[in-house]
């Protein structure tokens, strides 16, 4: 989630479905403009469109990117703009660039890392275990916002604090930030995280998870996300918030995650509940 110009005549950049057609290229969808206000680079705003297209299968695998003229028309930039996003796309390994032909999509480039849920800890556990941690960051007596350490049930707002880069198949495609209370914070070091993910760590040290819950939500990466996620500053990102509750009831972690937009997809498995339809579209609504 183009058309066709000449290289004096570019076309404005496209704003709907049948302008597109009208230039004679395929449908896309609507709001594919850039933002010279934005605090986004243009190249980056070209890029991320480009890769989103990749991702959704718009552009497909072996097939071949319009040409420069023809993406500097729709999207309403220069070409050195355009350069500039393609060059980074083939950096990324998204395209490759071959001389005389153009640039073609990379077969392995739509492919997306996904997590899949059926709403238990269980998968929650084993899916974290698909991935490898590259990078960790154990600060103890950190300082805690105050809305998290009301969620902890801490008094205090200091706890430890832990950020890691998670990839799977060699690709960064995570950052993590726990909050642990001090009696959790007491059971893991430094040096076991590097090895082992967090709650099955914690769960090896005896603590027992009784539920939970989570909100989600798209964002728009920092400077500290696009350091950690090795993304453009305004990057679309996928963030994920979790509070784990023991079993005594008490709250044990506080979570958040940042996931690449480019390389995550998030799969629910949805069934009827007992009691009926209703409950189900209650769930979609």
């Amino acid at each position: 989630m183009l058309g066709r110009c000449a290289a004096n005549n570019q076309v404005p950049p496209v704003t709907s479905l049948d302008a597109v057609a009208e230039h004679g290229g395929p449908a896309r969808r609507t709001g594919l403009i850039t933002d010279t206000s934005s605090a986004v680079p243009l190249y980056y705003q070209v890029l991320s469109v480009i890769r989103q297209r990749i991702a959704n299968g718009s552009y497909e695998a072996n097939g071949k990117l319009p040409s420069e003229d023809e993406l500097a028309g729709e999207f309403g930039v220069s070409r050195a703009t355009i350069r500039q996003a393609v060059g980074e796309l083939v950096r990324l390994g998204f395209v490759i660039r071959q001389q005389g032909r153009g640039t073609f999509v990379l077969p392995a480039a739509s492919h997306a890392m996904g997590q899949r849920f059926q709403g238990s800890l269980r998968d929650l556990i084993s899916e974290t275990e698909r991935t490898l941690v590259t990078t960790v960051e154990l600060v103890r007596d950190a300082p805690f916002p105050a809305r998290i350490a009301a969620a902890l049930e801490i008094e205090d707002l200091r706890g430890t604090v832990v950020r890691r880069r998670r990839t799977m198949d060699g690709e960064v495609f995570a950052f993590t930030v726990n909050y642990l209370p001090p009696r959790v914070a007491a059971l893991v070091t430094d040096d076991e995280l590097h090895k082992t993910g967090l709650m099955t760590l914690l769960e090896r040290k005896g603590v027992t998870f009784a539920g939970g819950y989570q909100s989600i939500r798209a964002e728009l990466a920092d400077l500290e996300v696009s350091h950690w996620l090795e993304v453009g500053f305004g990057a679309a990102v996928l963030f994920v918030e979790r509070v784990l509750v023991d079993s005594d009831g008490g709250p044990c972690e506080f979570v958040q995650s940042h996931y690449r937009g480019d390389r995550y997809e998030f799969t629910v498995n949805l069934g009827h509940a007992d009691s009926g339809d209703a409950d189900l579209r209650r769930q979609l609504a």
